[in-house]
């Protein structure tokens, strides 16, 4: 799994970088070489979000403040990547297993996506369900029988796809399928 690490202060997630190098992720990070919050500036395409990243997570200490060094969250969160947070000194009792955690984040992150499509086809008893995939975002949509036409159905994908990358203007790639159930 590709994996954003985002430390609160520089090194503070050491031992959880060694700990999911070994579990076989592929760990990233936003800070630079010089320790600046963010690899990105100099180059664009040196930023971890120009690719697709599985899991953002977060290390920062209970009680403690937000730090310049976080930034990259609030990259992840409008590139809507899943997100943890988990203080870097409770590694073994607060670090669930990353699958899990993923799918929990994941989750929460495709909701947003199908609220945005549900608001945008408001009108109609729409059922939208949403995957984000690491080149593309799939939205299913399921109208009545009684939107059984071609224009009506473009017209649903469009919204759909515009509702989408209104939501998330980063996705690379949106796929639109849209069906229909019996009134």
């Amino acid at each position: 799994m590709k994996l954003l690490l985002i430390e609160s202060t520089p090194g503070n997630a050491s031992e959880l970088s060694a700990q999911l190098t070994a579990d076989g992720h592929h760990v990233l990070q936003c800070a630079d070489d010089s320790g600046g919050p963010c690899r990105g500036t100099t180059q664009h395409t040196d930023c971890p979000l120009e690719e697709h990243i599985d899991l953002a997570i977060l290390t920062r200490e209970h009680g403690a403040q937000h730090t310049l060094a976080e930034m990259g969250a609030v990259c992840a969160t409008r590139h809507r990547v899943p997100s943890v947070v988990i203080d870097p000194t409770q590694i073994q009792d607060e670090m669930p297993s990353v699958t899990v955690a993923k799918a929990v984040a994941e989750r929460a992150v495709e909701a947003g996506y199908a609220a945005a499509v549900r608001e945008e086809l408001a009108m109609l008893p729409a059922v939208v369900e949403v995957r984000r995939l690491p080149d593309h975002v799939q939205v299913h949509v399921q109208l009545p029988a009684s939107q059984n036409s071609p224009a009506a159905i473009s017209a649903a994908a469009d919204r759909a796809r515009a509702a989408v990358r209104a939501h998330d203007p980063f996705v690379q790639r949106i796929d639109v399928a849209i069906g229909c159930y019996p009134d």
